[in-house]
């Protein structure tokens, strides 16, 4: 019966995640439209409405601190609190290295751009989804770059999202006697359908496959929600440099590139490559001759 629990627990952190954060996308939508409307009529309306859509990072930033506060404060008692602050903090960097870190940045970077083969492949079996795709990136302010850009896209997503797919929902789905690569499969395809549209639902899937085995591979959530920060800054505005200093020949070499690199990165991944110590079965303990 516990083990149906933790499963629930972990239908409930979606559920709640997708409220949370639909809901209040339209409650601030509502609260700034409403407002307008007492204060200066149908225009004010029609100025509360369009303030909105020409400050989408902002309006990105607080809606983000919605399930950021409720998820933080979750994983904080249902986690943290329960194996004790200071352990929880020493077993969140008892994995991370040097190396690690290094693969793993390098990793964020190479996977952005093999995203764009799967996005290349869509956009001829589904050109005008991925039209519509391309249309609700621009519309969403992803590259209007200023200070609230950073933290609605950079900073909230990543913290949130990884709370919740890759701490949450990943726990209990563990604690309820999944394995890891079912345990893992699942979240993954949450993350995908938590995405709302096929085309980034697709790449998210995969995303979140590479970072339920980053979570894994360190026992921590400090190397996701790294990574997760930089494949979308390389997808926004590393992209966007690359097109400004690169020739088109080059971006596209880059890109095919990137798939023989993010496999090589996750073989010195796995295998702790530049790690001195095995922990757990990833890097053996060495004796020094």
């Amino acid at each position: 019966m516990k083990k149906h629990v933790n499963y629930l627990l972990a239908a409930s952190v979606f559920i709640l995640m997708l409220v949370l954060l639909y809901g209040s996308s339209v409650m601030l939508a509502a609260v700034v439209s409403l407002l307008g409307f007492f204060l200066g009529g149908s225009e004010g309306f029609s100025a509360g409405y369009w303030f909105l859509l020409d400050h989408m990072n902002l309006v990105s930033c607080v809606v983000y601190m919605v399930p950021a506060v409720a998820f933080i404060l979750w994983y904080w008692f249902e986690v943290v609190r329960r194996s004790g602050p200071a352990s929880f903090a020493r077993a969140q960097i008892k994995r991370v290295t040097p190396a690690g870190v290094l693969w793993t940045f390098i990793l964020a970077y190479a996977v952005q751009h093999a995203v764009s083969i799967i996005i290349g492949f869509l956009a001829i079996l589904l050109p005008e989804t991925v039209e519509a795709y391309a249309e609700l990136v621009e519309s969403a302010g992803m590259t209007d770059y200023s200070l609230a850009w950073v933290f609605a896209v950079v900073i909230l997503p990543p913290l949130v999202e990884e709370t919740v797919f890759r701490g949450l929902i990943f726990y209990y789905l563990k604690k309820g006697g999944a394995g890891f690569w079912a345990a893992n499969l699942i979240q993954a395809v949450l993350f995908g359908i938590y995405h709302g549209n096929l085309v980034q639902g697709i790449y998210a899937f995969f995303i979140g496959l590479l970072l339920g085995y980053l979570a894994e591979r360190y026992s921590s959530l400090i190397i996701p929600v790294m990574v997760h920060a930089l494949f979308n800054l390389f997808g926004t505005l590393g992209v966007e440099l690359e097109a400004l200093i690169l020739p088109e020949m080059v971006q596209g070499m880059l890109i095919y590139g990137c798939v023989p690199l993010t496999a090589m990165l996750l073989v010195l991944i796995h295998y702790g490559a530049g790690e001195k110590k095995r922990d757990s079965g990833y890097i053996e303990e060495r004796s020094e001759p």
